[in-house]
């Protein structure tokens, strides 16, 4: 809002993107996994790349996109975000034999909320340690959290091609 100079009911359309991007991605993510590229890896390599990529994005250009791009970020990035459930999930329940396929499910379902717990404190002490003025906190602190973000995309990414294809082979659907 404050660095957009958006109201908060743009501010709050913008975000809503986030709703549709999981709406629509989600089984969109699952019909280009199953159907399509008939790989669960490959969806999730290519989902955060565009996560890095986006936040890449908004690192070099962190105030100055017209609101029409922001939408389309917000929307792509939240398509991309949902493959963690839409994919994540299933890779875990594939990995593991069926009897403790809820236990290895729950033990994953863990870690979004873990993340949050941890990162959302993280980036505010990030934000508090650059000065605020009344209208709210500055570009640079924005910027730093963005590099922030970034960087941990970037560090996922990594981790994604580390990953077992657990898609089912041809040989073992009949």
């Amino acid at each position: 809002m404050h660095v957009y100079e958006m109201s908060r009911a743009e501010a709050g359309a913008v975000l809503s993107m986030i709703a549709w991007g999981m709406i629509i991605g989600s089984p969109f993510l699952g019909f280009l996994s199953d159907k399509v590229l008939k790989s669960r890896k490959k969806i999730f390599v290519l989902c955060t790349s565009g996560l890095a990529f986006l936040l890449l994005i908004l690192s070099i250009f962190p105030s100055g996109l017209p609101h029409a791009a922001l939408y389309v970020l917000f929307f792509i990035f939240s398509i991309c975000a949902s493959s963690i459930v839409v994919i994540g999930f299933t890779m875990t329940k594939e990995l593991f034999p069926v009897e403790i396929a809820g236990t290895s499910v729950g033990t994953v379902n863990l870690f979004p909320f873990l993340g949050g717990a941890i990162f959302m404190p993280v980036l505010g002490k990030v934000l508090d340690a650059y000065p605020q003025s009344p209208a709210g906190y500055s570009l640079d602190a924005y910027s730093a959290l963005l590099l922030i973000l970034l960087i941990t995309s970037l560090a996922a990414l990594i981790c994604t091609f580390m990953m077992k294809e657990t898609f089912p082979s041809e040989a073992t659907d009949s």
